[in-house]
C-alpha cells in the first residue's frame, strides 16, 4: 500500500448505538496493522468500547502499532485542526451512536465514513438517515463526502426479508460496500482476549477473507483521495 505524508482517516458513525461501529474498526485496524501500517484509533463513543478494550489489556497494549486515545469533549474543533496537520499513516474515528453534530462535523471530515448496520429495517432507516444528513452537509460544504454503509452481524442463513432488504438498499441511493460481514465468533473473540482477528493465535479464515475483501474496496475508494493528497 502507498505511502504518503497526509493521514486517512476512516469514521465509524452511525445514529442508534449497538450496529458494530467498535467491531468494524478493530477488525480494520487490524488488517492495516497486519499490512503494516501504523494505526490510530480515537474513541468519541460515550461508551467508550475501544477505549476499555485498549486501557484494561496488556495484550491489546502491546500490538505493535496500534495507538488508542479518548476524543475530546471540549475544543474539538482545535483538537481536529492539529490532529489533520499533523496526523500521519492511517487514522480510526469510533464516534457515538447518536446524530449530533459532533458526530456529523467528524464524519464529514473524514476521508471516508462507514455506518455499519445489520440487515434489518431499523439499522437501515438509521443509516439512511445519517446518508441524508451527510449528503446535506457535502452540499453545504461544497464537496463530496465518502459515505458506505456496512452490512455486518449477517446471519449465515439469509432470509427472503432479509435478501429483500438488500435489493432495497441496493435500488436506493445508499451507497454500500458489496462485502457482507457476516456473524462469527471472531469478532467478539477481539474484546474478550485484547486481540483482533489478523493476529489471533488461531485465525478464522472465513473472517479474515471478508475483512480482506472489505480492505480492497476502501482501498479502491482512498485511492483517489491519496492521489489528491500526492498531487
Amino acid at each position: 500500500m502507498s505511502h504518503h505524508d497526509t493521514a486517512k482517516f476512516i469514521s465509524f458513525a452511525s445514529p442508534k448505538g449497538g450496529v458494530g461501529k467498535s467491531t468494524s474498526c478493530l477488525a480494520i485496524a487490524g488488517a492495516l496493522l497486519s499490512a503494516g501500517e501504523k494505526v490510530h484509533i480515537i474513541d468519541f463513543d460515550q461508551t467508550e468500547t475501544i477505549w476499555r478494550w485498549y486501557s484494561t489489556s496488556p495484550t491489546a497494549q502491546a500490538i505493535p502499532n496500534l495507538t488508542v486515545e479518548k476524543g475530546p469533549i471540549d475544543n474539538l474543533g482545535n483538537f481536529i485542526q492539529e490532529l489533520y496537520a499533523t496526523a500521519t499513516d492511517y487514522v480510526l474515528l469510533d464516534l457515538a451512536g447518536a446524530l449530533t453534530d459532533l458526530t456529523l462535523m467528524i464524519a464529514a471530515f473524514a476521508t471516508l465514513t462507514i455506518t455499519p448496520a445489520k440487515v434489518s429495517e431499523p439499522d437501515i432507516i438509521e443509516a439512511n438517515k445519517m446518508a441524508q444528513k451527510l449528503h446535506a452537509v457535502a452540499a453545504r460544504l461544497g464537496k463530496p463526502i465518502n459515505h458506505l454503509i456496512l452490512l455486518n452481524e449477517v446471519p449465515g442463513i439469509i432470509s427472503k426479508d432479509e435478501v429483500d432488504l438488500i435489493k432495497q438498499i441496493d435500488d436506493s441511493n445508499l451507497r454500500r460496500f458489496q462485502t457482507l460481514i457476516y456473524r462469527r465468533s471472531a469478532y467478539s473473540k477481539s474484546f474478550s482476549r485484547g486481540t483482533l482477528p489478523h493476529m489471533a493465535e488461531a485465525p478464522d479464515r472465513k473472517a479474515l477473507k471478508e475483512i480482506d475483501a472489505l480492505m480492497n474496496e476502501v482501498r479502491i475508494i482512498l485511492e483517489p483521495e491519496q492521489q489528491k493528497a500526492a498531487a
